[in-house]
């Protein structure tokens, strides 16, 4: 049994070959959210069977509160087998909309020294890997550096999850003239930083309220930061693109993603996420350009 984000994922058929392991390892939790062992109540059943290639033959939804497949693969791996780890994230982001978990994805989030948490979101190559960095830099902890858990409280976002393995550019520290303990390199000599840590359980398991979000245009010769607030529906529609990508199968594996419904339950969720973001986050949440350490000092370290 796995917990994914805080979706209960049970597996079952043939693993005597390491295949549940192998969404531990480093690259799964790249983009997987807080797996964990855990017994806890199973939100998807996964009949798993050995194979070269992977397929997913057989899915069905809702029934009786949970989600059922069944696949065929090999061991999760970078490189050589990704497609099992980008399927299991888009189905614990299904599962977990259903128990009003939502899965952001191109997201990080840092805590500020006011001990809130800064929501930032981007497309590609924006800065978010760049402002995880820095906050590492700076001592603060991250709280996810790829996909981000959110839920609703009393109508304000907290961070219950994310992603807990950084990978940055090394040119970060020449440019910015910071220095970082990193663990390992990719291929392409970008730099892994396993950020795991009891305090950042601790934080995750009491949740940490979002002060503001932030949506990146940042680059390394961009200027000074400037920043462009978002209100009504120009919030409702940016966060819906970033709460509804993995559920659609925006990240891509092989052959194709699923086509995934969206329940009552899941629109419910959703929207009661995005009325919570217009009521209580209009004038909390901007368009940031600029150069990464202004938008970052900006707005995580407000000098």
């Amino acid at each position: 049994m796995l917990s994914v984000g805080g979706v209960g994922v049970l597996f079952s058929g043939e693993l005597n070959d390491g295949f549940v392991e192998g969404f531990r390892n480093l690259f799964a939790r790249r983009y997987l959210p807080d797996v964990l062992r855990a017994e806890i109540k199973p939100d998807v059943l996964i009949e798993r069977f050995k194979g070269d290639s992977f397929r997913v033959f057989s899915a069905m939804y809702d029934v009786n509160g949970k989600d059922r497949y069944k696949l065929e693969s090999a061991i999760p791996s970078a490189y050589t087998n990704e497609a099992p780890v980008f399927f299991l994230l888009q189905a614990t982001a299904r599962a977990g909309a259903r128990k009003g978990r939502i899965f952001v994805t191109d997201s990080v989030s840092v805590v500020n020294p006011e001990g809130r948490a800064v929501l930032f979101v981007g497309y590609p190559h924006t800065g978010k890997s760049t402002m995880s960095a820095l906050a590492v830099s700076e001592g603060l902890d991250v709280l996810s550096t790829e996909n981000t858990v959110l839920d609703v409280r009393d109508e304000r976002l907290y961070v219950i999850g994310g992603t807990e393995v950084l990978v940055y550019d090394p040119k970060i520290e020449e440019i910015y003239g910071v220095s970082i303990d990193y663990d390992e390199t990719t291929r392409s000599g970008y730099r892994i930083v396993d950020l795991e840590s009891t305090e950042r359980r601790r934080l995750l398991k009491k949740g940490v309220e979002v002060e503001k979000i932030v949506v990146l245009h940042a680059s390394f010769g961009g200027g000074n930061a400037s920043f462009s607030p978002l209100r009504g529906r120009k919030i409702k529609k940016t966060l819906w693109y970033f709460a509804t990508s993995l559920l659609k199968g925006m990240d891509y594996y092989e052959p194709a993603p699923l086509y995934m419904p969206m329940s009552d339950e899941i629109n419910y969720n959703l929207n009661k996420l995005l009325d919570s973001a217009v009521e209580h986050y209009s004038g909390r949440m901007f368009e940031a350009f600029g150069n990464h350490r202004d938008v970052f000092r900006r707005t995580v370290l407000f000098t």
